[in-house]
């Protein structure tokens, strides 16, 4: 299948599962390998490390590995897009561009990357959540949060990066996507799932604050308007680890577009294989 591509998700700096990622991915040889976010160690412990001789997971862990692995695979090295998400401080975003010049991998928030006849572009941000680190997360389409999530003003950064974020919403970023980019033949990987589907459902039954129900959809309003008038040809998603758990439902349509999402909650590594000419036939293996 010379169009054979692999998709991963929410990996949290787990050195267990790159290991296992890795060597499937060894044996596998796809043509492209999509990461879809929350890559490296909590934030907290990774973004403020105490001292100057604490590993640096994206230089000392991710890059090396790469690296090894494009030496070892050489032609068969496959094309590499990633995104941060919420939990990866953005503090790293320099590394992990520093590195993109190596050849290791793409990075392609907000920016689109060419594969044969097809666009890849991602987009990290996600709608406000009860976290504190604040570096990917926006309003949706409005200045307002669900019950228990805290605003995008308040929490904490690792990266200033000089723009007001009173008013940002991840509406206004998508309706900025050029108009000539080809959707019929891109490829968007969104960390946050789109709203109120299989994808984006969290464990939150019952929960209450200040006597409102909690919504126990999470996903992005935003991302989910944006597929269904853009109508992209594939998205790509993460965030959400205990969707496909309540809902059993890991990929679906949202009129033409599919829509797949490689989070999971369990203790293995969620793999997602899928063919660029026919991605509704992707399967999900459990590593």
């Amino acid at each position: 299948m010379t169009d054979y591509c692999l998709f991963v998700s929410d990996l949290h700096g787990k050195v267990n599962r790159y290991e296992r990622f890795f060597r499937f991915l060894e044996q596998e040889k796809p043509l492209a390998v999509f990461l879809g976010g929350d890559l490296l160690p909590s934030s907290i412990l990774h973004s403020f490390r105490a001292g100057e001789n604490m590993p640096d997971f994206v230089t000392d862990y991710l890059a090396t590995k790469f690296q090894n692995l494009k030496e070892k695979m050489k032609n068969s090295y496959p094309k590499v897009f990633l995104i941060f998400g919420n939990d990866d401080p953005r503090i790293e975003e320099a590394a992990i561009i520093e590195h993109e010049k190596k050849g290791l991998w793409n990075y392609v928030h907000n920016k689109a990357v060419s594969i044969g006849d097809y666009h890849v572009m991602g987009y990290a941000y996600v709608p406000p959540t009860p976290f504190l680190l604040k570096d990917w997360e926006k309003y949706d389409v409005m200045e307002t949060v669900q019950p228990g999530c805290i605003p995008p003003t308040e929490g904490f950064r690792t990266f200033d990066n000089g723009k007001v974020i009173e008013k940002s919403t991840i509406r206004n970023d998508l309706n900025s996507i050029p108009d000539n980019l080809p959707m019929e033949r891109t490829i968007f990987m969104f960390h946050s799932p789109p709203y109120r589907t299989g994808l984006d459902r969290a464990a939150l039954d019952g929960i209450k604050i200040e006597e409102n129900d909690v919504d126990v959809h999470v996903g992005s309003a935003a991302i989910r308007e944006f597929i269904e008038e853009r109508k992209p040809y594939l998205t790509l998603h993460g965030h959400i680890h205990e969707s496909s758990r309540l809902t059993g439902v890991w990929k679906e349509k949202l009129d033409q577009t599919i829509t797949m999402s490689a989070a999971f909650e369990g203790p293995g590594l969620a793999m997602i294989k899928f063919s660029l000419s026919d991605p509704y036939l992707a399967e999900r293996i459990i590593l």
